[in-house]
C-alpha cells in the first residue's frame, strides 16, 4: 500500500476546497449568492460572532475599507448586525443575525445531502474511509484556523 504524505493530503484538500463550492456548494437560489467578499465575512463571522471590524480585517487579511464595505452590504440583506461591546462602548461587535444562521443550517443540510450522493459513487470501504475522516480533519480544521473551527 502507498504511504500517503502531507503534500498529499494538502493538494487534495485544496482540490475539495475548490470543488466543494462549484459542485455540492453551489447556492441553488441566486438572491443568496453573496460576493466573495462578503461571503468570507460571514463565513468568519458564522464561526466566530462578535469579532470587531478591525478584527475581522486582520483574520480576512483584507483592508478595514473592503471589510467595511462589505458590512454595509451584510447589514442591508439583514445577514449581519453590529452590537456595541459591553466593556469599551467605542468598539463594535459583529454578529450574525438569526436568519443568516438559519440559512446556513439549511446550507449545511443541503450539502450533506449533495455529499451522500457523491458518496454513493464511491465503494462503500471508500465512503466509510472518507467518512470516518471526519473527526480528524475537523481537528486539523481547528489547528489551522486557531481553534476558530468548530
Amino acid at each position: 500500500m502507498e504511504e500517503n504524505t502531507p503534500t498529499d493530503l494538502a493538494v487534495v484538500l485544496h482540490d475539495l476546497a475548490w470543488l466543494l463550492p462549484r459542485t455540492i456548494g453551489r447556492e441553488p437560489d441566486p438572491r443568496h449568492v453573496l460576493p466573495a467578499s462578503e461571503l468570507e465575512v460571514m463565513r468568519l463571522l458564522v464561526r466566530r460572532p462578535g469579532l470587531s471590524v478591525n478584527d475581522t480585517a486582520a483574520e480576512l487579511r483584507l483592508a478595514p475599507a473592503n471589510v467595511s464595505t462589505a458590512l454595509r452590504a451584510l447589514e442591508a440583506r439583514g445577514l449581519l448586525e453590529r452590537r456595541r461591546d459591553a466593556a469599551d462602548g467605542r468598539v463594535v461587535r459583529l454578529h450574525p443575525t438569526g436568519a443568516a444562521l438559519a440559512h446556513r443550517s439549511d446550507q449545511e443540510l443541503a450539502w450533506g445531502n449533495a455529499l451522500a450522493q457523491a458518496l454513493a459513487g464511491l465503494t462503500k470501504a471508500e465512503a466509510r474511509r472518507a467518512l470516518g475522516a471526519t473527526p480528524a480533519l475537523r481537528a486539523l480544521a481547528a489547528v489551522l484556523g486557531g481553534d476558530a473551527l468548530r
